[in-house]
């Protein structure tokens, strides 16, 4: 794949291509079934939040799991329960006011808890879905990581400048407001509740969830299976909240 096919993939999201984007949310469902889950859980029984348009649960139902999924846009649940066996189960809902007596095996959230703006609420519901002996699977970008502000999703040339989203309030919100324009709302939400390392790891600690292992990466999976790289780990230590792009934790 040549660069500027590379840079064409940048930023792209499910909008662009839904059938597309849920091919790509196959192969993810895959590196983490064969490298996160089943070294961990023998469980079969998972739920995955924030699954969109189901592609992370269809690799995991190829292999027997018993699949369920939740995603607070009505848009793509409708889209995975029209294109996903029907073995998956969808559900429309939020994680951070989400109950249910149901446990699982397996919890994953991926790329979400940025987003949230109650992230406490958020883990504590996770951890009372998950089944003993179960695991809880997170990822997200740190925010002080160089997009970790989410704003390769921009149209502007500000989705090609690290750490822009580390600009003082005002400064950043004038930036979007002048420069990107686009979805200004949007890019405000995701600055306001993006989430460091520290601060993630002291949320579930609150929670009372042990973390079992920690992975820092300088290229995550999502970033090599979209632009066809290699996985690369981060080995620095403290200078992953700022150089890292992704960090991938289990919890117990």
């Amino acid at each position: 794949m040549s660069f500027f096919t590379r840079l064409k993939r940048f930023g792209i999201t499910a909008s662009h291509d839904r059938p597309g984007y849920q091919d790509y949310q196959v192969q993810i469902g895959r590196y983490y079934l064969s490298h996160l889950v089943k070294p961990h859980c023998n469980g079969t029984k998972i739920i995955d939040i924030g699954c969109g348009e189901g592609g992370v649960l269809a690799a995991f139902e190829r292999e027997g799991y018993q699949c369920t999924g939740i995603e607070s846009s009505e848009t793509r649940v409708e889209f995975a329960r029209a294109n996903s066996k029907a073995t998956i189960r969808f559900l429309h809902g939020d994680i951070q006011d989400f109950s249910s007596e149901e446990t699982y095996d397996i919890v994953l959230m991926l790329d979400v808890i940025e987003h949230l703006r109650d992230k406490l609420a958020a883990l504590k519901n996770l951890k009372a879905m998950k089944s003993e002996g179960g695991i809880i699977v997170i990822a997200f970008p740190p925010f002080r990581s160089p997009f970790g502000g989410h704003q390769q999703v921009m149209r502007s040339f500000l989705k090609y400048v690290p750490y822009v989203h580390l600009l003082p309030t005002a400064l950043y919100r004038r930036a979007v407001e002048k420069i990107e324009r686009n979805n200004v709302a949007a890019h405000l939400h995701n600055y306001e509740t993006g989430i460091t390392m520290q601060q993630f790891e002291s949320l579930a600690d609150q929670t009372g969830l042990e973390i079992i292992q920690k992975l820092s990466y300088f290229v995550r999976p999502r970033q090599a299976l979209r632009f066809n790289i290699k996985i690369r780990p981060f080995r620095l230590g403290v200078l992953a909240e700022y150089l890292s792009t992704g960090v991938i934790y289990i919890l117990k």
